[in-house]
C-alpha cells in the first residue's frame, strides 16, 4: 500500500526547498566570510564566537526536540502544526542578523553583541522548524521503502537548492556590486530579504506533509529526562552523531574563499566582459561547483549504492573511502596554473559517492527511531532529528571556529574589498605555505575520522525487515497508522 501522495510530495520539497534557501546564507562558508570581511569582525572575535554560538545550539536544540517528544496537539499531532507557525520568525530574524550597522572598532561590543542575540532567536526558531519537518519525515508513512524512497527525494531536492544557492548567491552578490558600485553590506542586506524572509515563506508548503505514524498517548514521554534516557539508549544515533562531530575537523572548505582571494590571480578566468567581475566569492562557488555538483549523481544512486553495499553504514564507510584517496591525489597534483582545474575535477570525481551521504544519515535515523519504538514502544522522533540538526550546527561552528582560528594562527589580516586592489602577496608566508593544504587535506583527515564510529554499528539488513514487520503488527493491532 502506498500512502504518500504525489501533491504531499510536491507542497512537502517545495517547503523543504524554501527552508533550503534560508539556510543557504548561514551554514556555508560565505556566513564566515560575511563576518570576517563584511562585517569586519576580527578572526579571532569570530572563532570565539562560532564557537560560542554551536555550544548554544548543543544545548538548545536537544531541549527542543524533548520538548517536541512530549507535547502532542489536540489533533493528535506532535510535528507538522510547527511547521505552520515558524517560518515567519525564521525569515525575520534571518534578515536581522544580516544587519550590519557599523564597523567602527569602538562599537564592536555592541555589535557583537547585537549579533550574538540575533543569532540566538534565529536559531531558536529554525531548530523548531527543522526539527519538524526532518522528523516528519520518519512519520510520513509506516512503509520504510516507501518512507526511503520519500528521504531520497527530500535530501536530494534539498541538498540541490542549498547547494546551488550557497554557491550562487556569494558570486551573484559580489558580482553585482562590483558593477553597480553597491557596498557588500547593502547587497548582503537584500540578499537576506530575498532568500532569508522569502525562503521562509516558501517554507510554510511543508506544512501540508501528513503525519500518518503516531504513538498512544499513553506512550508518550512523560519528561525531558525520560526524552534524554532514551536519546542515550540509542546506540545508532550516537554513534553517527559522534562521527560527524569527529568529520568537524574537515575545515578546509571554509579556507576556499580565502585561498581563492590572496593566492589566486583575478584574472584566472579572464580580465575582459562579465568574467572580469569574478572575484574570490566567484571563484569559490565555480570550486564549488566543479568538487560537489557531480555529488548529485550519487544522490541519484543511493539506492543501488546501498544495495551494493549492502546497507546504508558500509556504503557511508565506502563513501568516506574514496573522498581519502581522490583528495590525496588532488594535493599532490597543485594547484600552480592550470594546475588547480585538473585537482578541482580529481575531487569533483571522488565527490560522487559522497553525494548520497546525508541520505545514508537520514536513513539510518529514521531506522533507530523505529528500532527504539520495537525495543521500548516510544517514538523519538523529536529528540532523534534535533541531534540531526544539533549536530549539523555544532560541526559547522566547530568547522567554521577552527577555520577561523587557523586564520589567526597563520597570522592572517582581512584586506578590504575595494576597486584595483590587487590582493595576492598580501598574507603572511605562513598563510601562503600553509593554505593549500588546510583547504584539500582537512575534509580528507576528517573523513578518516568519520569511519571509526561507524564500524560499531550492528544493524543488519534481515534485523530491519524483522523490526518493520513486527511494529507494523502492533500498529495495526493499536490502531496508530492514520490513512
Amino acid at each position: 500500500m502506498k500512502y504518500i501522495s504525489r501533491k504531499e510530495k510536491v507542497n512537502y520539497y517545495v517547503g523543504l526547498s524554501g527552508q533550503n534557501l534560508v539556510y543557504s546564507l548561514i551554514g556555508a562558508s560565505f556566513f564566515t566570510y560575511f563576518m570576517t570581511d563584511i562585517a569586519l569582525f576580527p578572526a579571532i572575535i569570530v572563532s570565539a564566537l562560532l564557537i560560542v554560538m554551536k555550544v548554544w545550539d548543543g544545548v538548545n536544540d536537544p531541549i527542543v526536540g524533548s520538548f517536541i517528544d512530549k507535547h502532542t496537539f489536540k489533533n493528535g499531532e506532535k510535528l507538522r502544526p510547527f511547521l505552520k507557525y515558524t517560518p515567519l520568525p525564521v525569515g525575520i530574524f534571518t534578515v536581522l542578523m544580516f544587519v550590519v550597522f557599523s564597523t567602527k572598532e569602538d562599537l564592536l561590543w555592541l555589535r557583537v553583541a547585537y549579533f550574538v542575540i540575533m543569532y540566538i532567536c534565529w536559531d531558536l526558531a529554525y531548530t523548531v522548524q527543522d526539527v519538524a519537518i526532518w522528523g516528519i519525515t520518519s512519520s510520513v508513512s509506516p512503509d520504510s521503502n516507501e518512507r526511503d524512497r520519500f528521504v531520497q527525494w527530500a535530501r536530494t531536492i534539498g541538498s540541490i537548492f542549498y547547494g546551488v544557492f550557497s554557491a550562487v548567491i556569494p558570486m551573484a552578490l559580489e558580482m553585482i556590486a562590483n558593477a553597480t558600485g553597491v557596498t557588500m553590506r547593502l547587497m548582503t542586506l537584500v540578499f537576506a530579504l530575498i532568500f532569508g524572509l522569502g525562503g521562509a515563506m516558501i517554507s510554510y508548503r511543508s506544512y501540508l506533509a501528513q503525519e500518518r505514524v503516531r504513538v498512544l498517548q499513553s506512550k508518550q514521554q512523560e519528561s525531558m529526562a525520560e526524552s534524554f534516557s532514551l536519546l542515550f539508549k540509542n546506540k545508532m544515533l550516537m554513534l553517527v552523531t559522534l562521527a560527524n562531530l569527529l568529520g568537524a575537523v574537515g575545515f578546509g572548505g571554509n579556507l576556499v574563499t580565502y585561498f581563492f582571494k590572496y593566492e589566486i590571480p583575478a584574472d584566472f578566468i579572464s580580465s575582459e566582459g562579465i568574467f572580469s567581475f569574478v572575484g574570490a566569492l566567484g571563484l569559490t562557488t565555480i570550486y564549488f561547483a566543479v568538487t560537489s555538483v557531480p555529488g548529485f549523481l550519487g544522490m541519484m544512486l543511493a539506492d543501488k549504492i546501498k544495495k551494493w553495499c549492502k546497507g546504508y553504514v558500509n556504503a557511508i564507510i565506502f563513501m568516506q573511502s574514496v573522498n581519502i584517496v581522490f583528495r590525496i591525489i588532488a594535493y599532490f597534483v597543485g594547484y600552480q596554473g592550470k594546475m588547480l582545474w585538473i585537482s578541482m575535477l580529481i575531487m569533483g570525481v571522488g565527490s560522487i559517492p559522497m553525494g548520497a551521504l546525508s541520505i545514508a544519515q537520514t536513513s539510518i535515523f529514521c531506522d533507530s527511531i523505529d528500532y527504539m519504538e520495537w525495543k521500548t514502544g516510544k517514538r523519538t522522533e523529536g529528540i532523534t532529528f534535533s541531534m540531526q540538526t544539533s549536530f549539523t550546527k555544532i560541526s559547522s561552528g566547530i568547522t567554521a571556529g577552527l577555520a577561523t582560528l587557523a586564520l589567526h594562527l597563520l597570522k592572517y589580516n582581512a584586506v578590504p574589498d575595494a576597486e584595483g586592489v590587487v590582493y595576492v602577496g598580501t598574507q603572511t608566508a605562513a598563510f601562503d605555505k600553509w593554505i593549500w593544504p588546510l583547504v584539500i587535506l582537512t575534509p580528507a583527515v576528517a573523513s578518516l575520522l568519520y569511519i571509526i564510529p561507524l564500524l560499531f554499528i550492528r544493524y543488519s539488513p534481515e534485523e530491519r525487515a524483522k523490526v518493520e514487520r513486527e511494529l507494523r503488527e502492533r500498529r495495526e493491532k493499536a490502531g496508530t497508522i492514520s490513512e
